[in-house]
Formats: C-alpha cells, structure tokens, sequence
C-alpha cells in the first residue's frame, strides 16, 4: 500500500507545484504593470488604477478623454460635457483650466469672440503639449462677406507655435490633421494639405517637426494619412493610404523607409517592438494585418482604445445596442477585468506603465 501512494503523492505534488508555478507567472504578468482607465462615473470625471477609483478634484459634468503616466505622474485631458465646450488637465488630482493656462478666454460660442479647441496632448519630460486650434472672431468684410481664421497650433507648457492658417476663401489651401507625437522634444504634426476647400481638390501629405514643415508624397500621388504613433527607440510612423493602389503603408519618418503593406485601410495603430496593432472602433483588432479573434468579448464588439506592450493587449471595449454604447469593459489579453455600464458612466482611455 505505501508502494502505491508514494508514486500518488509524487504525482499529486507535482500537479499543484505546476499549478501554482502557472498561477505565479499569470499574476505576474498581470501586476508587473499598472493599467490606468480614465473616464467617468456619476457624473464625475475619474481615473482607475488597477481598478481602484480615483475621482478627479473638480470634475463634476467633465469627462475625461486620455490619460498619460509618466514618472508616476498622471496626467488627464478632459472636456466639459456642456456646449460651449472647454478643456482641462489635472497633474496629479491638481486641476488646471487650459484656457487660462494657454492665455485665452473661456470658450462661449459666440462667433464675435475667439475660440479654441483642443484635439490630442502629450507629456513629454515633464513638459505638457497641447495640439489644436484657434478660430479668430467672425468679422464682416464691407463686401458683405464674413471673414475669420483658424490657427493650427500646439503649446509646449502653454506657450504657442502656430503651424499652419486657414482663411474661409475657397480658393486658399487647408489642411486636415488627426493626432500628433512627441519624442525627445520634437513635435511630430501629420497633415493633408488641400489646394482649396473643394472636396475633391488635390492634396498633398505632409508633416511638421516643430514647426518646419516636410513633404511626403505630392498633389499627384494622391496619398493622405491616418494616424501617427511612436515605436521603439522612439522612431515615429506614420500611417499612409495609397488612394491609387487602394491599400495602406506605415512610413518610419525618422529613417525615412517605407514598411507593411495592407489591402485595408485603418484608423489607428500602436506599436509593439516589431509588432503593429491596428484598431478603428470595430470588432477585431488587427495583429500586423492579422485578425485576432474577439470571440472572448461577446457582445462587446467594438474597440474604444487599445495599448500593446511587451506582448500584452489592453482594451476598452463597448457593447453597443441602437447606435448607442450602453456597456463598457476593460480587458487584458483575453480576461475581463473591470465593467461599467452607460447609465453610469464611460471608460475613453487606457494606459500601461510598467511598474
């Protein structure tokens, strides 16, 4: 009888000496980083770090739309969810107003009086960089006509560098613009620039780098831009639509080389060592142009905002029922980890630190 059990104990000590060599790996895994979520939750604008709530200092009706750590600070940009729409960060739990900290007035509405809009920011060394525009008040020329212009600026710390001025003349170039990166100081604009404000008018793509302006592909090759994003040793990749060829091509302007051809065209893409993941509010994101299943997600088929890093996938996924997001959930890799629904509140933007 001790014959048998000896080889039954042997066995049964090495399934549990196994499991938790398992069990050890996967929490380590999952508490070698610290996952950030902003967003909001009863009307009150707030982060998540590993799922415990911090409310954010004066955010009542103020949503949060993303969230940077660096050095342990966290920073949060967010927007007033009343018309006419204004804007804020908080630095640690500590709120800034950024029309003050930008020098301008509140945002009202009325055309007479300038207005700002602020679309993406980024922290870099300590320094925060907002990037936007400024419209100028609506004037009425003696001809009749109404006139105005809209800067497109970024400010390093609140101060500003106007890239690019648009006049309401459809004969006068403009430009389209999405999101900007910063690396090392640098400041990393792309845009389509239009000959006129007439839809179907030539383009061409180009980018700033603080505030000299580089050409990509001309008005005859009919390529514009889709995001940009920073990969590792802080090179920058910009995402180009062939409209010609009908495909998508990810250009390293900081080596100048041309990379990864796709036959779709995406929105969004992060970058992870020597992988690309792409993702643009649908049901599966992509994997260097490989769908990776979302069965794990149900009914939560669209992607809000993913993170990728050291192998690991972070998302904010929403279900959604008539149009409209009535859930939210977070997932690492394929395990759900946290869950709000819309009648409380919203998760917008996720962040990775390793800790």
């Amino acid at each position: 009888m001790r014959n048998l059990l000896l080889p039954f104990l042997l066995i049964l000590s090495f399934i549990f000496s196994c499991r938790s060599e398992s069990d050890g790996l996967l929490e380590e895994k999952f508490n070698s980083y610290d996952v950030y979520v902003a967003g909001i939750e009863n009307n009150e604008a707030c982060y998540w770090k590993n799922n415990i709530k911090t409310v954010l200092t004066g955010g009542s009706g103020i949503t949060p739309y993303k969230i940077i750590v660096e050095n342990n600070d966290v920073y949060v940009l967010a927007a007033s969810n009343a018309a006419p729409q204004n804007y804020y960060i908080w630095k640690n739990n500590v709120k800034i107003n950024v029309d003050q900290y930008i020098g301008m007035n509140s945002n009202t509405g009325t055309i007479s009086q300038y207005g700002h809009s602020i679309q993406d920011f980024q922290v870099d060394q300590g320094n925060i960089y907002l990037f936007g525009i400024v419209s100028s008040p609506v004037v009425q020329l003696p001809n009749g006509v109404n006139y105005y212009t809209i800067e497109l600026c970024y400010w390093k710390n609140g101060i500003k560098t106007v890239l690019f001025t648009r006049t309401p003349d459809f004969n006068q170039p403009h430009v389209t613009y999405r999101n900007f990166i910063v690396s090392n100081g640098n400041v990393y604009v792309p845009i389509n620039k239009f000959l006129n404000k007439i839809t179907d008018s030539p383009y061409e793509l180009g980018y700033f780098k603080n505030n000299t302006y580089h050409t990509i592909a001309s008005y005859s090759d009919y390529k514009s831009f889709n995001h940009i994003s920073k990969g590792t040793n802080n090179s920058i990749y910009i995402s180009i639509n062939d409209n010609i060829n009908n495909n998508t091509y990810y250009k390293n302007i900081t080596t100048n080389t041309d990379s990864y051809l796709s036959q779709t065209n995406k929105t969004k893409f992060n970058i992870d060592g020597n992988d690309l993941y792409e993702f643009s509010n649908v049901q599966n994101y992509l994997k260097n142009d490989v769908p990776v299943s979302s069965a794990y997600a149900l009914d939560f088929k669209h992607v809000d905002d993913l993170a990728a890093l050291n192998q690991n996938v972070y998302q904010i996924r929403s279900k959604w029922t008539n149009d409209a997001a009535v859930s939210y959930k977070v997932y690492i890799n394929n395990t759900e980890t946290q869950q709000i629904n819309a009648t409380n509140g919203v998760f917008k933007s996720i962040f990775v630190d390793p800790n």
